[in-house]
């Protein structure tokens, strides 16, 4: 099977036609149509990544994030860029992104990984709404993302007590949609990958302070959309195993490490 191929099934050809001229997914680096045996999946392809998938032996890395610099992988004349495209080179490998694709269509899958991971019952809207079943505390809901995601440090802005049950999952990098969340009478807690701290993070520790139940609990953007990317080399290998093609997802890490 050529790598084009198993991209146009993954990524699905009418998606890109109709998002023509804005849609980032799609072939960023090396050649679509070499034969592939092997794929590498992860959030974003550092160095560390490409090293260790070119070493497992894939021939082609799908990525959710940008490798050449922008959000349209466009800054392709820096030193960083060139010396990346090197190190895919030496690897053998061809990368793909996979993201609007993910986000955009009909129940985003990202989310649903997040949800599913964290074992988590209740109501999903398919966007960036979920209704908890059971009511929990924001502490709570942290210290579940912490030990089930295996993240070490979640940073939690405004309440920590109080029960709750309507969230925004704001995951990976949206913005100012945390914040807008929570100004309204319909959320309680909004799950942030990053923010902006002076224009997102203090109006809602304003709010707590003024009464309100509201919290922004943040992950760090590789912890709240990674697992979408894991989940993606286990569907790869359950659907296309048939065909002699195997999958395995590359951890790129917290960005951050900690002092302690």
């Amino acid at each position: 099977m050529k790598i084009y191929e198993i991209m146009n099934d993954i990524i699905g050809v009418e998606f890109l036609e109709c998002r023509d001229g804005w849609c980032v997914d799609g072939l960023k680096y090396g050649d679509p149509d070499a034969e592939v045996t092997k794929v590498a999946t992860c959030l974003t392809a550092t160095p560390d990544v490409i090293r260790a998938a070119g070493e497992w032996g894939a021939q082609l890395l799908i990525t959710h994030e940008p490798t050449f610099g922008s959000h349209l992988d466009d800054e392709r004349e820096t030193e960083l860029s060139r010396a990346k495209m090197k190190l895919l080179d030496e690897a053998g490998l061809t990368v793909y992104r996979w993201h609007d694709s993910t986000h955009f269509r009909a129940g985003d899958k990202i989310g649903e990984s997040f949800i599913a991971h964290l074992e988590w019952k209740g109501t999903f809207n398919g966007d960036m709404d979920f209704v908890l079943d059971e009511p929990k505390t924001p502490l709570q809901i942290a210290k579940e993302i912490s030990e089930k995601l295996g993240l070490k440090h979640p940073r939690i802005v405004g309440r920590r007590d109080g029960e709750v049950t309507r969230l925004n999952l704001s995951l990976g990098a949206r913005g100012s949609d945390p914040y807008t969340a929570l100004r309204t009478d319909d959320h309680e807690v909004a799950i942030a990958g990053e923010v902006c701290e002076w224009y997102d993070g203090e109006p809602i520790r304003d709010l707590a302070q003024m009464g309100a139940q509201k919290t922004l609990i943040i992950l760090g953007h590789a912890g709240s959309e990674r697992d979408g990317m894991a989940d993606l080399a286990d569907n790869i290998n359950a659907n296309y195993s048939d065909k002699g093609i195997s999958a395995k997802y590359f951890e790129c890490g917290e960005l951050y490490t900690y002092a302690d």
